[in-house]
């Protein structure tokens, strides 16, 4: 038990140090970074087999005016981290104890953790050997695992590791392959490699039957016949999407499949293997159906567009098969003020045009009809295809295919208490419904409401106050604005300035589908402030001082992160989602 859980422990805090201590750059690395480090032979990337199936790689060193803000930040939450670990340890030694297991494991354990809390620090860490010039790779031989990050000084991270199993009273196995020797820990069938070399670490996980010659290849020692840099893919996707080299990163799904289902080699063949009777057998026609599905969606790709000390700006885009992301491009519709940074507390939004959505749906029966599945294992799906194609002769009320979309805008919320339960008092806002015939849509409403029925409105974009009783006093002084295109509602006093420009609002960047934001600082702190106050489950009571840790780490993240948002957009690459989120002075 102390070697298994001991090693994840270990991992996860050498997997933390790459994503918390971050990287830097000094004035001798000037002329090598940017965008052609991407290209660059000397770098981590030297590594990396170019046809890897997935790479995400840190190899520009972040600003260092974001470092400066970030590292304060960052020596907190490794602290609560710390105090975490202690009360997880803490938990697992109580329940050991009432099971009446035997304790010496969990001491065991204990020790690690008391060894660990030693790296839970900014000093610790660069103790440790991980500095402000750390950069880092994670990616697959095939499809195992390898986890690279250079250090300062791999003796230091040797000495670190050395601590910790002396504070346990037990070593980690060690081998040796030529000059070179690494930890590792037996799980199951496979082995978990931790490897120190002078500027390196790496952390990987192989099956238990490979050979030195295999473990080599995997931890680095043999070259690949031909990398990732000179082949030049991260360079490509970067180039494509815009993406600087602080990270880029891909998942190549239709590879993955296809070494699942008959493309293995190499390395992967063993891995495979490890599966023993529990791989699926599936015939020939699955295989290949299954396949060409991956190639629907064969590729994820993403990476940062703009860091600074002021914001950070990501992508992710999900790519599409040619004809899947030429139909899902035309479901976005027109909805004003769509997309980016509404302000405010919160804001949500969606655009989908209905009759487009039915038009992509029926395409694609249509395709299921004319090449049906005759894999087994699909067989419910393509029985289900008839029933699909008969629930579109449904009759649908026309007003359905005159939505566009909606958003709503949620300023701010006053009153709610979670120490005592009590409900909001008031919310400000606006909410907005975009329409082919906005007008239609409240004569109809008029029917079924007085209040809407005594309404005097025109669609001239002008403010009416509305009586809405049933909505008092949360929503107070109401206030309805009608467009041919679009109908808005305000609530909280002087929110109704807002809705002219609500409704005269660009569109936004053509193919968004949905849309979202936040006060990031505010969202934190409530966070940390429901975990304080969350209620205890009996079976499995969260100890006061776990919930001060977690409370901790979302005040941290609330005193840092200044506002979140993120666009969802169909275009003819695939699904792009843009992320920014601003920081804090």
């Amino acid at each position: 038990m102390f070697k298994s859980i001991s090693i994840r422990i270990i991992t996860v805090s050498l997997f933390g140090a790459i994503l918390l201590v971050g990287c830097s750059k000094d004035d001798a690395e000037d002329q090598t970074v940017g965008a052609g480090i991407l290209v660059s032979e000397a770098s981590i990337l030297q590594y990396v087999p170019a046809d890897s199936p997935y790479v995400i790689a840190n190899i520009e060193p972040l600003p260092d005016a974001l470092l400066d803000k970030f590292e304060p930040k960052f020596d907190e939450v490794l602290q609560s981290y710390d105090a975490l670990l202690r009360e997880i340890v803490k938990v697992a030694e109580q329940e050991a104890a009432a099971e009446g297991d035997d304790s010496a494991d969990m001491e065991k354990v204990s020790a690690v953790v008391d060894g660990l809390s030693s790296l839970m620090s900014l000093e610790g860490m660069r103790g440790a050997g991980f500095s402000r010039d750390s950069t880092g790779v994670f990616y697959g031989v095939g499809l195992l695992p390898v986890l690279r990050v250079t250090v300062s000084d791999g003796a230091l991270v040797d000495a670190a590791l050395t601590r910790i199993e002396e504070e346990a009273g037990e070593q980690m196995a060690v081998a040796t392959i030529g000059d070179s020797s690494f930890r590792y820990v037996e799980a199951d069938k496979a082995k978990i490699l931790i490897a120190t070399y002078e500027d390196q670490v790496v952390i990987t996980l192989v099956p238990a039957s490979f050979d030195d010659a295999q473990v080599g290849q995997i931890l680095g020692l043999t070259l690949p016949e031909k990398n990732i840099a000179e082949a030049g893919v991260l360079q490509r996707i970067a180039g494509e999407y815009g993406y600087t080299s602080h990270f880029v990163g891909f998942i190549d799904i239709e590879k993955i499949v296809g070494t699942f289902f008959g493309g293995a080699s190499g390395t992967d063949v063993a891995l495979l293997d490890l599966a023993g009777d529990e791989k699926p057998e599936l015939s020939d026609v699955c295989k290949a159906e299954i396949t060409a599905l991956a190639g629907t969606v064969p590729r994820i790709v993403m990476g940062y567009k703009a860091i600074n000390e002021d914001y950070m700006e990501s992508q992710a885009v999900i790519e599409l098969r040619n004809d899947i992301a030429a139909g899902l491009a035309n479901l976005p519709a027109a909805v004003p003020g769509l997309g980016g940074d509404q302000g405010g507390l919160m804001s949500f939004g969606l655009s989908l045009d209905v009759m487009e959505a039915r038009n992509f749906y029926e395409a694609r029966l249509d395709a299921l009809e004319a090449d049906p599945f005759e894999c087994e294992e699909f067989a419910e799906f393509q029985a289900g295809i008839a029933a699909s194609r008969a629930a579109l002769q449904q009759p649908v009320p026309p007003m359905v295919y005159d939505f566009k979309g909606f958003l709503t805008v949620i300023n701010d919320i006053e009153g709610l208490d979670l120490a005592t339960n009590t409900p909001p008092t008031s919310v400000d806002g606006r909410v907005l419904l975009a329409m082919d015939n906005a007008p239609a849509l409240l004569a109809l409403g008029a029917m079924f409401s007085p209040e809407l029925a005594g309404l005097s409105i025109e669609p001239d974009g002008k403010p009416v106050p509305f009586q809405l009783p049933q909505s008092q006093p949360v929503l107070e002084s109401v206030h309805v604005a009608l467009t041919d295109e679009a109908v808005a509602m305000s609530f909280g006093a002087g929110a109704e300035q807002e809705l002219d420009g609500m409704l005269s609002a660009d569109t936004g960047e053509a193919g968004t589908f949905m849309s979202f934001s936040m006060d990031a600082s505010r969202y934190y702190a409530f966070i940390g402030e429901a975990m304080m106050l969350a209620e205890q489950d009996e079976e499995n009571p969260m100890p006061p001082e776990f919930q001060a840790a977690l409370n901790d780490i979302m005040v941290t993240f609330s005193d840092f992160y200044d506002r979140m948002s993120a666009d969802i957009r169909f275009t003819e690459r695939g699904i792009e989602i843009d992320s920014t989120i601003t920081l804090k002075d």
